[in-house]
């Protein structure tokens, strides 16, 4: 038995991954497993899943052994894992041996077609404070907003379990992946085998000290972000005051990104009841030499904050209403009064840049790559165009995720419209409100004509400098916010 997971039996892990895939250990195998429920992380649902889990079922057994936490007998568990031999997985920490009954020493959650191998949930108030954390909502987040493309090298700072460097392996031809927490190592190192990533290097060491002096096209972290009294957990805990790490992080990451490279980091930053939330953020990225993309998942006032991250100790009397009282004095004593959690995306780029800020609840978040990088894309039109007719002259269609979407009454028999906004179905899933005009130029603009012919045919005769005066600020942001997509365009004049 080791305290955590080696990696030093890469057979026995391919004969794992093989078998587990054979099984359906997926997202989708699971759910139909226990009767398309959806499975939680509270042991109080535990009984409820071993009923539905069919007797003697293989998949089953899995189920219980890497994502519930409950013994299985030695046959059940060989029967399940073979031909892997439980002896290998004893030796590796995956599993340990108790009499008749086999325990797992790791949780193992289905991503996609990825493993990730993480800690086990230790229950309210547990946990060692080098706990490796799987998959997780920021973790989700994170992944959702990088920007996918072909790359040289990739690097993913603060990697925990290697959930980023998994995901960056199977677009980038070389992932450095660093932590601070041995066991983060340990683990990232187990589930880059575990997958097969043989492009993916783990190195030991805080932030950017394991590449000093290295540059990458892409940069993922998924950092200690939060606002806390705490130094408890490495995965959770920075140990500097207020949002201090991450204005560190942000400012730092410029240093380690080519000439066009991206970086996409998760934050926490807070900010005046009446100040704009992009603010504080806008200050971290002055003069970093990057376009700056700034999103907002959410905002919270700090005593909903704090129970939010202390949920946990609920069920220990006293340790949640603790908890509250600490947290919210050192929120008082460093004045703050709203805590907003994001991303913010950086490319580095000569020249002016830009900076854009968008609210994006997290409960859209889709996979968002393709249709970030449209929005660097069609900013780096629009500022090419210069003062002149471009934009008049450009071809633009609608981006192909796009949705019109009507509200309308019925009066005298005829329909009155309310209404109308477009949508994107996709990515980012931005909205916007549209008036009667500027729908009819956008359903005019699918690739064939240029925006003035549109509005041309818009206006008729006579109206065309009044139409486009009316419209155009709101095409440039339709063209911001990916709406639009520039084809086609005369040099500007």
């Amino acid at each position: 038995m080791t305290d955590e997971p080696r990696a030093d039996d890469p057979e026995a892990l391919a004969a794992l991954r093989a078998r587990l895939r054979e099984l359906r250990f997926t997202g989708e195998g699971i759910a139909e497993a226990l009767g398309g429920d959806t499975l939680s992380r509270d042991p109080q649902d535990v009984p409820r899943y071993l009923r539905q889990l069919a007797e003697g079922s293989p998949l089953g057994a899995a189920v219980k052994l890497f994502l519930l936490d409950v013994a299985v007998g030695v046959a059940e568990a060989e029967e399940a894992l073979a031909p892997v031999g439980l002896e290998r997985l004893e030796g590796m920490g995956v599993l340990a041996r108790d009499g008749d009954e086999v325990r797992a020493c790791v949780s193992i959650t289905p991503l996609g077609d990825l493993l990730v191998a993480s800690d086990r949930y230790e229950g309210p108030g547990g946990g060692r404070p080098d706990h490796v954390v799987g998959t997780s909502i920021s973790s989700r987040a994170l992944a959702a907003v990088t920007v996918r493309r072909p790359v040289e090298r990739a690097l993913d700072v603060g990697t925990g379990s290697g959930v980023q460097a998994l995901e960056l392996a199977r677009h980038a031809e070389h992932v450095v992946a660093t932590d601070v927490n041995p066991r983060a190592i340990a683990f990232a190192r187990f589930n880059a085998v575990l997958n097969g990533c043989a492009n993916v290097e783990v190195r030991a060491g805080s932030l950017f000290e394991p590449v000093e002096g290295e540059r990458f096209d892409l940069i993922v972290s998924n950092p200690p972000y939060v606002i806390s009294p705490e130094s408890e957990f490495t995965y959770r805990d920075s140990g500097l005051p207020g949002d201090t790490f991450s204005e560190g992080l942000v400012r730092r990451l410029p240093e380690h990104l080519v000439e066009g490279g991206f970086a996409h980091v998760l934050v926490e930053w807070v900010h005046a009841r009446d100040e704009p939330w992009a603010a504080p953020l806008r200050g971290w990225v002055a003069g970093s030499a990057c376009d700056a993309l700034l999103l907002r998942f959410t905002t919270q006032e700090p005593t909903r904050y704090a129970a939010a991250w202390n949920a946990d100790l609920r069920g220990i009397p006293g340790a949640f209403e603790d908890a509250l009282d600490r947290w919210l004095a050192y929120h008082r004593r460093l004045g703050i009064e709203e805590i907003s959690w994001g991303a913010v995306v950086l490319r580095r780029r000569a020249g002016e840049s830009w900076v854009l800020a968008h609210d994006l609840p997290s409960t859209r978040l889709a996979p968002s790559g393709d249709h970030i990088r449209r929005i660097f894309g069609t900013r780096d039109y629009l500022d090419s165009l210069g003062v002149g007719r471009g934009l008049l002259e450009t071809v633009f269609a609608l981006a192909d995720d796009h949705v019109f979407e009507q509200r309308y009454e019925v009066r005298g028999g005829e329909r009155v419209v309310l209404e109308t906004v477009v949508r994107l179905a996709g990515g980012l899933r931005f909205e916007a409100e549209l008036q009667p005009d500027a729908e009819r130029v956008l359903a005019l603009l699918d690739g064939t004509r240029a925006l003035g012919e549109a509005i041309g045919e818009v206006a008729g005769a006579g109206r065309f400098d009044e139409l486009a005066g009316e419209l155009l600020p709101g095409i440039v942001r339709l063209v911001e916010l990916g709406f639009l997509v520039p084809l086609s365009a005369d040099p500007p004049g």
